[in-house]
């Protein structure tokens, strides 16, 4: 079934984009690649690019992204920041609001960093949607060097942040599971991740093994297999 049919899916060409490079590093015609794929997939170029980044934990808890794109949907990671990020902390609201009243020391949203790709004028073009590493080391090295990483919805329930996350080897904390899968197939990929009305009762949660376990599941999902391969009618 189409998954856009099957849930509504938004279109997203960083989807595409993402899917066409994996396409071509196995050798398979771009021409399969979808705004909307049932998997989301990535190149193993790509994905090295991000492991080969400074993973060290240096901070807590990051969130860096706009807050105007869906403010009602995003109303709790300014709660959520304001109760419990901490001098380890990263905050960044790339909206470059001028009238925006900073959070706490751990709020650098008036230091110029990072931009809100829909106010970009090619904001559909490859070189706004696809963030490579190398031009946004920034971004990516804060969320490889925090411990958990705020992903909240945007424009639909999904946020791609939860596949870079992921990636990033950080735990994501998200309001809702509903927002930890655009398709019923990923619905049944069991991610492990923190919702952020229940973390203080996760206080003792197995890190590691949740890194670990979401790093597999990305590697056994979001990468290319052979199977994925010889049966390409699953790409579609």
């Amino acid at each position: 079934m189409n998954p856009e049919l099957e849930l509504g899916c938004q279109w997203y060409m960083a989807l595409k984009y993402h899917m066409e490079d994996a396409l071509i590093e196995n050798n398979i015609n771009p021409k399969y690649a979808t705004m909307c794929p049932p998997i989301a997939f990535f190149s193993k170029k790509y994905y090295n690019d991000i492991n080969e980044l400074n993973h060290d934990k240096t901070y807590d808890f990051c969130f860096i992204g706009s807050i105007k794109t869906n403010y009602q949907a995003r109303q709790w990671i300014i709660d959520f920041a304001k109760n419990n990020f901490t001098s380890k902390s990263i905050f960044i609201n790339t909206d470059k609001d001028p009238t925006w009243k900073l959070l706490g020391d751990f709020d650098f949203s008036n230091s110029g960093l990072g931009f809100c790709p829909k106010d970009m004028p090619d904001n559909q073009s490859k070189k706004v949607q696809y963030r490579l590493v190398k031009d946004n080391i920034d971004y990516f090295e804060k969320m490889c060097k925090s411990k958990f990483v705020l992903c909240p919805a945007g424009d639909a329930p999904w946020s791609f942040r939860f596949y870079e996350v992921l990636m990033c080897k950080s735990i994501p904390i998200v309001e809702s599971y509903h927002h930890t899968y655009r398709t019923n197939v990923e619905a049944n990929i069991n991610y492990k991740y923190v919702l952020y009305k229940n973390f203080n009762s996760n206080k003792y949660i197995e890190y590691e093994k949740y890194v670990a376990e979401n790093t597999l599941l990305f590697e056994t999902y979001h990468l290319f297999k052979e199977s994925f391969i010889k049966n390409r009618s699953r790409l579609k």
